[in-house]
């Protein structure tokens, strides 16, 4: 028997990835730490390489991943937090001006800061691009003050630099249509990888400067934050998908068992192999022996062009002496043994797999779940009304007094 659905109570959140789909269903519990309730993973159909191949195909993986957390947890679901990334994503950097006042100076409230930051998401997106998120940077008021948070600051003007994520609007309406042909509606739309942060990241790693690397199937998105705010996004086309390709075409085998040797038996820190250590892999004849070395050497020129291409992405980004708290790994390729070590040490700073900061029973290979758990916990910090000017904090009586002020300000 179905649990009955209590509105604003749980929030599905749904990350389409390159190779599968992964649904994750959370519980609001009393504005406290939210509990996970469980996840569903399917293969992807219907969408492939960033594009919507067929529309039928996508709604009814949709359907079936949606309808397979549905029978797993219970909960009847009406609606899904949607992520976007990967190749889907863009980033463009914006700024914009506007005046407080023409003479004399005001204090800054909330409203001016939606204002100068509407007018950079404006002046940042064309007319085909949806604005997914809008990061401040930081803000410039009268040319002189700069501060990450100019709220309650006098000025004649404000400036904001920003970063905006961006997906084409064509892309987003086909994967929204595919979800409603499925049967469900769009709450939300995130990018998955910073989704995967909010829900593997403290604010601890955020204020001290960290690393976020997403290591999806074809794309690895790497994500730098530093005093809080997401300061730098970049990302290397190259994935768990590219690490299966080189022992497929080294051992000459079909793809789908190269996945499967790599994530039973592959090791990216090739030292750590014993040279006479053997198994067993399927082939025409019957079953091959085959030395693990050999797996190790056909992974390793792979593995180190990924690492490298990691760390130059980092070391590009001018934020490198910022990132005092290591390096936080997410996403189903972050699994492959030994990569977590390998990148510590070539990397000279702390790396460790992403675990999920909520209440949850104990969920193997967590790190693989951070996207999903992340949308749908999104959705419900977006539910609760809390935003980047922390509003959600103050009580309604603080909210009305700064109304009024606002409204003074701007008429006297």
């Amino acid at each position: 028997m179905w649990k009955k659905l209590v509105s604003q109570k749980y929030f599905c959140g749904f990350d389409l990835g390159a190779l599968t789909v992964k649904a994750a269903l959370i519980k609001d519990v009393d504005n406290q730490s939210p509990e996970l309730i469980g996840v569903y993973e399917l293969k992807t159909a219907g969408f492939k390489n960033g594009v919507l191949t067929d529309l039928s195909e996508l709604a009814e993986c949709v359907h079936f991943a949606v309808a397979g957390l549905i029978g797993k947890t219970g909960i009847k679901l009406k609606d899904i937090q949607l992520g976007v990334g990967g190749e889907m994503i863009e980033k463009q950097y914006s700024n914009a001006v506007i005046p407080l006042l023409e003479r004399g100076s005001k204090v800054i409230s909330p409203n001016d800061i939606r204002k100068v930051k509407d007018q950079a998401k404006i002046l940042g997106a064309s007319m085909d691009e949806y604005v997914l998120h809008n990061f401040p940077q930081y803000y410039k008021v009268d040319d002189v003050n700069t501060a990450l948070n100019p709220l309650g600051l006098y000025g004649r003007k404000m400036e904001i630099h920003t970063l905006l994520i961006l997906v084409k609007n064509i892309l987003l309406q086909n994967l929204v249509k595919s979800v409603n042909q499925a049967g469900y509606d769009v709450a939300n739309t995130f990018y998955t990888s910073y989704a995967s942060a909010e829900a593997s990241l403290s604010e601890y790693h955020r204020r001290q400067g960290c690393v976020l690397l997403d290591v999806g199937s074809l794309m690895t998105d790497i994500l730098i934050f530093k005093d809080g705010f997401l300061k730098y996004v970049v990302n290397i086309p190259l994935g768990g998908e590219h690490l299966t390709q080189s022992i497929a075409n080294r051992l000459s085998i079909h793809f789908d068992l190269a996945e499967d040797i790599k994530k039973s038996y592959a090791f990216a820190l090739s030292s750590e192999i014993r040279n006479d250590e053997e198994i067993l892999i399927k082939s025409a004849d019957g079953y091959t022996p085959i030395k693990k070395e050999i797996i190790a050497q056909a992974l390793e020129p792979a593995v180190a062009r990924f690492v490298d291409m990691v760390l130059q992405a980092i070391r590009n980004s001018n934020f490198v002496d910022d990132i005092k708290s290591g390096i936080i790994m997410t996403g189903g390729g972050s699994l492959l043994p030994g990569l977590e070590e390998r990148i510590e040490l070539v990397a000279s700073m702390p790396v460790k797999m992403g675990k999920l900061n909520m209440t949850s029973k104990r969920l193997p290979y967590a790190a693989k779940y951070c996207g999903a758990v992340g949308l749908a916990q999104s959705g419900l910090t977006r539910a609760r009304g809390n935003s980047s000017l922390q509003e959600g904090n103050m009580g309604i009586k603080q909210r009305l007094s700064n109304k009024v002020v606002e409204l003074y300000q701007e008429y006297f």
